[in-house]
């Protein structure tokens, strides 16, 4: 873990300017609401009177070309006299004013001898007068110092109107663009300065943890009517012909990783949880529970969030009394008369929650969690448990302890890496054996066509093949594969289950007998 490391995740500065773009607005807004303020309690206005003059050598016609350079040069001299404070005393004495309330300014414009000359005062009048008095006292000055001068009036000076200073539709529009400006920049430092997990890279920095996979993002809404509506689907990778090839080769990796584990160490019971909530754990829980029953082993999946259970929205299974987990571990149900959901026609046995059960504590506290966990050991290859996030509920350490390895669930730029690894330390303290984490809805890197680096799920830039991937809603064909080969797990084709999980009634039998047989009839809990 080096935590010196910075790099930028560009998906992560774009959904944060995308998320927080109300505060942007309200930028806006507040420059606007400023600048209305500013010009009705601090704002002065200033009115601007103005004239054009042209500055001519006496020296005659003769060479065009050298008047007209000698030109410019008086129209320089004079455009310094006249913004000189004597110039200001002289108009005074002419006008018989104590002090003069505006400012001169004069102008040469560059190559001719054209100037402007003007008079900026906080009253139009003043503004006027004392142009015109500038007209009338100059040559009191300058006949001192260049008499070769002529000054002639292009356009003579006009009480102004309207302030010079005003702020206009357009000076509104500058100060509102700039303020959200100034927010959209806010937002992208406190992105990038923020000490998350965004990408496979920043985990090997930030997180003192072994990386067991990563999952890709994908998207929930697949359909525009639930982008409006607000809705989210459930990934199931063999249900959803939307998720892409790497989702689920992804998901069957993490599955590999967890068989080699079972063959070498035994491993059965296998704890997914996470920091937070909506970090993805009972996507992660019921992925891995399904490729590894596809792969042929025999998988209980059981749902132990007493507070917010989600794996039936993932499944879309309607409530059940006889197949509540909640209920049968809180004795409203007899081991007689409950039943696991089975999926399809694989080996995957759900155990599921609908409902939320408030004395969920009491069944850790007297170990009928422990004595389940026990019998299903004996009849199944595998125990996946979604639990509650760490962060919410406490009977999560002591799930973790009961299980043979403990995996979390970490999700892109959503939990502060110093809280990631502190949860760590707490389930290892708590006596759970860590497994490792899993990185979830990670984004690919934004490149130039492409053409540019690696994404965070180590494909290179030929992952541009995967737009391909929309052409896995064809799988619908699959009935016509009725002439494939029969399994040990079913036929695939014409002959293969419904979409809908069938029922598996374990009311007969001992403790031994559970998951006994292909069919999922077997023996009581």
């Amino acid at each position: 873990m080096n935590e010196k490391n910075f790099n930028i995740e560009w998906h992560s500065i774009l959904r944060d300017l995308v998320r927080n773009a109300w505060v942007i607005i309200c930028a806006a807004v507040i420059g606007i609401l400023g600048t209305y303020i500013v010009k009705h309690v601090i704002y002065n206005p200033e009115y601007t009177s103005s004239a054009t003059v042209i500055v001519n050598s006496a020296a005659g016609k003769s060479n065009a070309v050298a008047a007209l350079s000698q030109s410019g040069e008086i129209a320089q001299i004079y455009a310094e006299v006249f913004i000189q404070p004597t110039m200001e005393k002289k108009v005074c004495e002419y006008l018989e004013i104590e002090s003069f309330s505006g400012r001169i300014n004069a102008r040469v414009n560059p190559g001719t001898n054209i100037m402007e000359l003007s008079v900026t005062s906080p009253n139009p009048i003043d503004s006027y007068k004392e142009l015109k008095a500038i007209l009338k006292v100059y040559p009191q000055i300058t006949k001192s110092l260049y008499s070769n001068g002529v000054v002639s009036v292009l356009r003579p000076a006009g009480v102004p109107r309207s302030p010079s200073n005003n702020m206009t539709s357009t000076s509104v529009i500058k100060i509102a663009a700039v303020s959200m400006a100034i927010a959209a920049a806010m937002i992208v430092i406190l992105s990038v300065l923020r000490d998350t997990v965004k990408n496979e890279k920043s985990f090997a920095d930030k997180i003192d943890a072994p990386l067991i996979g990563t999952i890709p993002h994908e998207n929930k809404r697949t359909k525009l009517s639930d982008a409006i509506k607000g809705t989210k689907k459930g990934l199931l990778f063999p249900e959803s012909s939307f998720t892409s090839l790497k989702f689920t080769e992804n998901f069957n990796k993490i599955a590999s990783r967890i068989e080699y584990l079972h063959r070498t160490k035994g491993e059965k019971v296998f704890a997914i949880t996470s920091v937070a909530e909506n970090e993805g754990k009972s996507t992660v829980a019921s992925n891995i529970a399904v490729a590894l029953a596809i792969k042929g082993a025999r998988v209980v999946l059981l749902d132990l969030d007493g507070k917010k259970p989600a794996l039936y929205k993932i499944f879309e299974q309607e409530p059940d009394e006889e197949s509540e987990l909640g209920s049968f571990l809180s004795g409203e149900i007899e081991k007689k008369d409950f039943k696991f959901r089975r999926y399809k026609k694989t080996n995957l046995f759900l155990a599921l929650n609908t409902k939320i059960h408030k004395d969920y504590q009491k069944w850790f506290d007297n170990g009928t969690v422990e004595k389940a966990l026990g019998a299903l050991k004996n009849t199944s290859d595998y125990i996946i448990i979604d639990t509650a996030p760490v962060s919410v509920d406490g009977a999560v350490t002591g799930i973790a302890k009961l299980s043979d390895e403990t995996i979390l669930t970490v999700r892109t730029d959503c939990v502060y890496a110093p809280v990631i690894n502190d949860t760590i330390i707490t389930l290892k303290n708590a006596g759970a054996q860590f497994y490792g984490c899993i990185l979830n809805d990670v984004f690919e890197e934004i490149s130039l066509f492409n053409q540019m680096g690696t994404d965070e799920s180590g494909y290179s830039k030929y992952s541009k093949y995967a737009k391909y991937a929309k052409y896995g809603h064809y799988a619908k064909y699959s009935r016509y594969g009725r002439y494939a080969q029969k399994t040990d797990y079913g036929y695939y084709g014409k002959n293969a289950a419904s979409t809908e999980l069938q029922d598996s009634d374990i009311s007969s039998g001992s403790t031994e007998d559970i998951l006994a047989d292909d069919s999922g009839n077997g023996g009581s809990v």
